[in-house]
């Protein structure tokens, strides 16, 4: 913006032709003095003016930035009043995560020893009755299962 300075020309009576009446005379004075008046208000509100486009520029740099970061972040938004399923894409970093009030993840549990050996994912039942001949079979398979959770939960990162 361009810096305008108005200035009025100061009139007082000696400059006036002496051929104007008295009443004239104080008109074209009064006249004098609401332009200077007039000058100074409209500087000011010329400075005014433009502080407050600058102000208004910065703001504009403002919310486009913000537009920005909301353009960034839009697809990893995740809302806390969305009933639909939602997804973060990226790291995501919490204390802990609950679900109505019940912690369902924490912190990753530490000072495991990773397990050795084949892991066993297949079924079985729980139910099954094993005699001394079988037991053996029974207990490989058991601690083959177990192998196979812990994978999961090292996988997973609840457990290192």
């Amino acid at each position: 913006m361009a810096d305008v300075q108005l200035t009025a020309t100061r009139i007082d009576a000696m400059m006036l032709p002496s051929n104007f009446s008295r009443a004239y005379q104080l008109y074209v004075l009064n006249q004098s003095s609401d332009m200077q008046l007039l000058a100074s208000q409209t500087n000011t509100a010329s400075s005014t003016a433009e502080a407050a486009q600058q102000h208004n520029n910065e703001q504009d740099e403002q919310i486009a930035a913000q537009g920005a970061t909301l353009e960034q972040i839009s697809g990893d938004y995740v809302s806390k009043a969305a009933t639909d399923a939602q997804a973060v894409a990226g790291a995501f970093g919490a204390a802990s995560f609950t679900i109505n009030g019940v912690q369902v993840i924490g912190a990753r549990v530490t000072g495991f020893t990773a397990a050795t050996g084949s892991a066993y994912r297949g079924g079985f039942s729980a139910d099954q009755s094993y005699d001394a001949a079988t037991a053996p079979d029974g207990l490989k398979e058991a601690r083959q299962r177990i192998k196979a959770l812990e994978d999961a939960l090292r996988a997973h990162g609840l457990i290192d």
